[in-house]
């Protein structure tokens, strides 16, 4: 077994950045390749088939904030698990030309090598950010993040080890690709006032936590209910609860209402209203009104009925005026 080990690292001669990566830069051919795209959805999952010498291109979403790496677990057939080290797994990045099922000549960086351990499933977890939750085990291989600029990360197998059979490096090996999601989804809220009116400054909090929103209005929150409320000394507060989705963004509009007080007034058909003593016509409407003391006044037929409301800033009055008919039976 050493003597295999020692065959693995004169075919891989090993050159490190200053930050501690893995740095090939080489040009290579693979037999085959195939293309797989990943979607930034809970759940997904895209699996492929590969040979011992052939290669897979990952296209990455171009929205991928709420992944923190993709996960690829292999599943190894006998034969190449009993011939330990047999078989590499590379990760490239900064490929060129762009893959494609046409193409077998590329030049690229490889970031990540290791053979295939001797059992019959394997998991490489590639990070996409620098501070990520992921974590390594005796099951999964983590490697560095690498800034894969171009949206593709390229994985190679090829055979590293002379004098294996060949109806081992025939192998198939069955490749299930995945996103790794945080536990995270957006909040996009939109403030907003009626008839086109320039809006006010004003404050967000959400979970009773002052938040400052971005120029795209978007806030990352942890999964779950949230309370959101939004204050200022132009508009009547207004709270909302939301529910945040993993991976997902959550869109929710405020009309930011203004702090003068108003009345809403309805009343049946034919009903004569007076408030202060003057006609008042726009029922089922929001209608702005002074503070103090108003007088309100409903005529119907020879039936009339007055109340006076107090009125303060911030306020709204539903005002309904109703005629009630009870039939007892004794």
């Amino acid at each position: 077994m050493e003597l295999k080990k020692l065959r693995f690292l004169f075919l891989f001669p090993v050159v490190m950045s200053s930050a501690g990566h893995l740095l090939f830069a080489e040009t290579f051919r693979t037999s085959k390749l195939y293309c797989a795209a990943i979607e930034q959805e809970p759940g997904f999952e895209t699996q492929t088939i590969l040979g011992t010498n052939e290669s897979l291109a990952i296209k990455l979403p171009q929205k991928r904030n709420f992944i923190e790496g993709i996960e690829i677990k292999f599943d190894i057939p006998e034969d190449i698990a009993y011939w330990q080290d047999c078989v590499a797994c590379s990760v490239y990045n900064k490929i060129s030309p762009a893959p494609s099922e046409d193409v077998i000549d590329y030049s690229a960086t490889r970031a990540f090598v290791s053979t295939l351990p001797c059992r019959l499933s394997w998991v490489l977890q590639i990070p996409l950010k620098e501070t990520n939750l992921l974590k390594e085990n005796q099951y999964t291989s983590l490697m560095k993040a690498v800034d894969f600029e171009d949206g593709v990360i390229f994985i190679r197998l090829q055979p590293v080890m002379k004098g294996v059979p060949e109806e081992t490096l025939n192998s198939k090996i069955k490749a299930t690709i995945k996103p790794i999601l945080s536990d995270k989804g957006e909040l996009f809220i939109q403030l907003y006032t009626g008839g086109n009116k320039k809006l006010e400054n004003c404050t967000v909090y959400v979970d009773d936590n002052l938040v400052t929103l971005p120029k795209n209005n978007t806030i990352l929150l942890e999964k779950g209910v949230h309370d959101i409320s939004v204050t200022s000394a132009a508009y009547r507060n207004e709270i909302r609860t939301v529910r945040i989705d993993q991976a997902k963004t959550t869109d929710i509009k405020i009309e930011m209402k203004s702090i003068e007080p108003a009345i809403f007034v309805t009343a049946p058909e034919g009903t004569s209203i007076f408030l202060d003593d003057k006609p008042f016509k726009n029922l089922g409407k929001e209608n702005i009104i002074s503070e103090g003391e108003h007088k309100i006044r409903f005529t119907i037929g020879d039936y009339e009925i007055t109340r006076t409301l107090s009125v303060i800033k911030g306020k709204t009055y539903k005002i309904n005026c109703s005629v009630d008919l009870q039939i007892v039976e004794e």
